[in-house]
């Protein structure tokens, strides 16, 4: 694994995103971040597009659950927002959430291009063709599938950062309320990717055959 990694030593991931730039989601323990208010997918956004953020404290409250900064579970709200049946369903659904259970101080966002180090996940927004292409990457070196873990929610801080610490590599098909808030297109799809698996999916991305050809 490299040391660093930038926009130019990963081209062939970073060239996948057709708007903005990947997103560095670093969990820090040494540096004291800010309490935002912006919601994580909000945050993230941003970072897609240019800026940086070192947050301790951001809005979402699902997301600080998942993100583990806080232990009340969301499942009273999933069940009267009128995603889940009935309270039962909405638990179940608040329970299989991923959550961060590494311990840290803040959360350091960036995009690619302004990293200077190891981070800890890679967050993507990608059409569907390039999210197959990350897929058949993953795979080059030994076939190994890739399996979609989603309940719909908690997209970007559950699917695509605490679950990706855990299993690696995950595709998302978004969330309402970070397709409501954070507003990235109808025909992307979230994908997260931990720092261990980036040299190697960058390597498979070099030598899979083009779609087209």
């Amino acid at each position: 694994m490299s040391e660093y990694l930038n926009k130019l030593s990963i081209p062939n991931i970073a060239g996948l995103m057709e708007i903005g730039e990947p997103v560095c989601i670093t969990f820090e323990d040494s540096i004291s971040g800010e309490k935002s208010n912006l919601l994580y997918c909000e945050l993230v956004q941003k970072a897609r597009n240019g800026e940086c953020f070192c947050v301790s404290v951001q809005k979402c409250p699902v997301g600080a659950y998942v993100l583990g900064t806080s232990d009340k579970t969301p499942q009273e709200y999933y069940f009267k927002s009128g995603r889940y049946l009935n309270m039962e369903a909405a638990s179940c659904a608040s329970e299989s959430l991923p959550r961060v259970e590494k311990k840290y101080n803040s959360i350091l966002f960036e995009p690619l291009s302004k990293n200077k180090g190891k981070f800890s996940v890679l967050i993507l927004y990608l059409k569907p063709e390039s999210a197959m292409r990350l897929v058949q990457a993953y795979s080059y070196s030994d076939g190994t599938r890739v399996l979609i873990d989603t309940v719909g929610a908690a997209s970007i801080c559950g699917d695509c950062t605490a679950l990706p610490l855990d299993k690696g590599f995950v595709l998302s098909f978004g969330c309402k309320g970070s397709r409501k808030h954070s507003r990235y297109q109808d025909i992307e799809v979230p994908v997260g990717i931990a720092f261990e698996l980036v040299d190697k999916i960058e390597e498979g991305l070099g030598n899979i055959p083009s779609t087209w050809k």
